[in-house]
C-alpha cells in the first residue's frame, strides 16, 4: 500500500479556552518552534503564555470559526478528500497535524496496524522550508521509525517554493482576483516571520520567501514598484525579519500608496493568522492610517488549483 500524509501545524479542534491552551501548550513546547532552554522557557510558558494568551485569542478564533471547526481544519481535510479522489484506490491519502488532532504520531501509527505500507509520501504543506515547521514534521517522521523494525520507502517532501505548479497557483490566484476586484496599486507579499538568529544559523527561509515572491511577481509581469514583501506575527523580543507587515501598511498611505491587497504564499490553507491578523487586523490599520482600499486574496484552499498542486507534487 503507498500512503500520501498531508501534515500541517494543526488547530485547536474547540473554540474554547482548554482546546486553545492545550493546542499551545503542545505547539510552544516544542524546541523547534523556542529554541529556548527549557528551564527559562517552561515557567515563561506555563506561568504567563497560556494563562493570558488562551483567553485573550478566544474571541479571535470564536471570529473565524466555521460551524464545527476552524478553517485550518476543515481546508485540510477537504484537501485530503480532494486529492483522495484523484488517485486510484491502492494509493490513500490521509492528513495530520503536527500540534492537534489527529496527531501525526497516532495517525501513523493507525495507518501502519491497517496497512502494509510499502511506500510513504510525507507531505509538510509548507511551501517555504524552515526548521521551525518543516523539521518539526521530519524530527517526528524520525522518532517515529526510531524503533520500527520496519521501514517503508520514504519521500519526505522538503519544500515546493519554486515549484512550477505552486507559483502557477498562487498568480492564478491572484490574477483571478483582480480580475474581480480590480487591480491594485500595490501587492503585498506578507509571510510569517522568524527570529534573525534562525536564519543566521543557517535557515533558508527569508532566501526562500524572497525566491517565491519574486517567481509570482515575474509570472504576474508586475514591476518592482507594483509589489512588496513584509512578514507578519512577530512574538517576543527577539529581533525579528523585517519590514513587518503591519508597521509597512501604517506606513504606505502616507507614502501615497492607498489601495493595495495582501496575499500569504506561506499558507496552504486559510487559519487564524490569515484570517483575522491579516483580513481584519490589518485591514483596520491600513484603513485607520488613510488607505482606502484593501483587499485580502484568500490562501489556495481547497480550489482545483490546490487539488491539482498537491497532486503534481505528491505523484512522483
Amino acid at each position: 500500500m503507498q500512503v500520501i500524509l498531508l501534515v500541517n501545524l494543526g488547530s485547536p479542534n474547540e473554540a474554547s479556552v482548554p482546546s486553545i491552551r492545550l493546542f499551545l501548550r503542545k505547539f510552544l513546547s516544542d524546541k523547534r518552534v523556542i529554541g529556548l532552554p527549557r528551564i527559562l522557557w517552561l515557567p515563561i510558558l506555563y506561568g504567563v503564555i497560556l494563562p493570558l494568551r488562551s483567553n485573550r485569542l478566544l474571541k479571535q478564533y470564536q471570529s473565524v470559526w466555521l460551524d464545527t471547526e476552524s478553517p485550518l481544519i476543515y481546508y485540510t481535510r477537504m484537501q485530503q478528500e480532494l486529492l483522495q479522489g484523484r488517485y486510484k484506490e491502492n494509493i490513500l491519502v490521509k492528513y495530520a497535524f503536527s500540534y492537534s488532532a489527529p496527531y501525526f504520531n497516532d495517525e501513523l501509527e493507525d495507518l501502519h496496524k491497517k496497512y502494509s505500507i510499502d511506500k510513504l509520501t510525507v507531505l509538510p504543506l509548507y511551501p517555504q522550508f524552515s526548521s521551525t515547521t518543516t523539521s518539526a514534521v521530519f524530527d517526528q517522521t524520525a522518532r517515529f521509525y526510531a524503533d520500527k523494525k520496519y521501514l517503508p520507502n520514504l519521500n519526505f517532501i522538503r519544500d515546493f517554493h519554486d515549484n512550477s505548479y505552486y507559483i502557477e497557483a498562487i498568480a492564478e490566484s491572484i490574477t483571478k482576483h483582480f480580475i474581480k476586484y480590480g487591480k491594485p496599486e500595490r501587492l503585498i507579499f506578507s509571510y510569517h516571520s522568524l527570529p534573525v538568529k534562525i536564519i543566521e544559523a543557517g535557515d533558508v527561509y527569508y532566501e526562500q520567501c524572497l525566491a517565491s515572491s519574486e517567481l509570482i511577481a515575474g509570472k504576474l509581469n508586475l514591476t518592482k514598484d507594483e509589489y512588496q514583501i513584509t512578514f507578519q506575527s512577530k512574538f517576543g523580543r527577539d529581533t525579528w525579519i523585517t519590514p513587518a507587515t503591519a508597521e509597512t501598511l501604517a506606513l504606505l498611505p502616507k507614502a501615497g500608496v492607498k489601495n493595495i491587497a495582501v496575499v500569504c504564499p506561506g499558507f496552504i490553507s486559510d487559519c487564524l493568522e490569515t484570517l483575522e491578523e491579516i483580513e481584519v487586523t490589518n485591514r483596520e490599520i491600513f484603513i485607520n492610517n488613510g488607505g482606502v482600499t484593501y483587499q485580502y486574496i484568500p490562501c489556495l484552499n481547497c480550489s482545483d488549483v490546490s487539488i491539482n498542486l498537491l497532486y503534481q507534487l505528491t505523484r512522483k
